[in-house]
């Protein structure tokens, strides 16, 4: 199997030139479409590549956060620029689909996923999971002299004051899962008790979700909070990281993809077409190139190396995190620390 490696994430100048150029007027039929990306850049050019191979048709996307293209599809409501919505947390699409921002589409294969990973009303299509877990720099664990986290309240520890990373919930799918579990965990005011408290040995929160595990890797960072499929990566880079999880129960995210409301007709049959493939065989394997967990039963992924098979994954209610992702991210904005201080 493929692995890609960790690269910084960015929109660049020649993305959105792409972007400009594949409006509405671009499509041929089912042969082009438009979509926003909220992956890696790996994940989000090994998909586009393979669907590409697999189907023939283009793929021109743009890269942001979760948070970003969830608030540039709201911008582009009245005028769609783009028909597909690739990859970020579930529960952002949740919060999309009550603000009436994507069309519904069963596609082909969506029977053989579990209903805990659906959307009963097909508004967008799972597309792979992963176990919320932490991340820890073997070194530095060393140098502070303490062992890797196996309770969220570890992260809390005055020794590991200065050494924790985080992406911030404003922006990245990944924050809103950590705070989110935390939430569902232990209720709502001692969730944020505990945020409080972790935050005092929080260096830097990030813009996006795959920064903080990267930090950790390069030793920036002792420990961050993240999906398993990140730490998978340090390890295939030769990273000083180990995977730990929380004892007490931690939640999974739900990667998703979906069709934007009202898009451009001439690139809606393509964005159905890119849904209908990435439950296949093949686009889940995609999927797994970055360690993403399948969600069509039978496919597994064998270059995966941790076990996680004794991981106390919590009762995570996925459409509830949805539906509360603003009201808590306004109190993280305003109890714990702002988005506009994530870097």
């Amino acid at each position: 199997m493929r692995v890609r490696t960790l690269q910084m994430a960015a929109v660049g100048a020649t993305a959105i030139a792409l972007l400009a150029g594949c409006g509405s007027d671009s499509g041929d039929g089912a042969g082009s479409v438009t979509a926003y990306c909220s992956m890696s850049e790996d994940d989000c050019q090994t998909l586009v590549d393979d669907f590409t191979a697999e189907t023939g048709i283009d793929v021109a996307y743009v890269r942001m956060s979760v948070g970003e293209n969830l608030a540039r599809i709201k911008a582009e409501a009245d005028n769609p620029q783009a028909a597909l919505w690739i990859g970020g947390s579930a529960e952002t699409y949740v919060q999309a689909a009550e603000e009436g921002l994507l069309a519904p589409y069963a596609a082909e294969g969506i029977d053989q996923v579990d209903e805990i990973y659906r959307d009963p009303d097909d508004l967008w299509t799972p597309t792979s999971t992963a176990p919320v877990a932490f991340a820890s720099n073997q070194a530095l664990l060393d140098d502070l002299g303490v062992e890797a986290p196996t309770s969220w309240e570890d992260l809390a520890d005055p020794a590991f004051a200065n050494s924790v990373v985080l992406a911030h919930p404003a922006s990245s799918g990944t924050g809103a899962a950590v705070v989110s579990t935390l939430v569902q965990l232990y209720g709502e005011d001692e969730a944020f008790d505990l945020m409080k408290r972790i935050d005092a040995n929080v260096a830097q929160y990030t813009r996006s979700g795959g920064a903080p595990t990267r930090m950790v890797g390069l030793g920036e960072a002792a420990v961050s909070a993240t999906y398993l499929m990140d730490v998978e990566l340090g390890m295939v880079e030769g990273y000083d990281i180990t995977a730990s999880f929380p004892e007490e129960g931690t939640g999974f995210g739900i990667n998703a993809a979906a069709v934007i409301a009202d898009a451009p007709e001439d690139q809606i049959e393509g964005a159905e077409a890119f849904l209908d493939w990435v439950l296949t065989e093949g686009g889940q394997e995609s999927m797994m190139t970055t360690f993403w967990q399948p969600v069509i039963p039978g496919i597994t992924n064998p270059e995966a190396e941790v076990d996680t098979s004794e991981v106390t994954l919590m009762d995570y209610d996925t459409f509830w995190a949805g539906q509360h992702r603003g009201e808590l991210i306004e109190r993280f904005d305003a109890e714990i620390r702002h988005g506009s201080e994530a870097e």
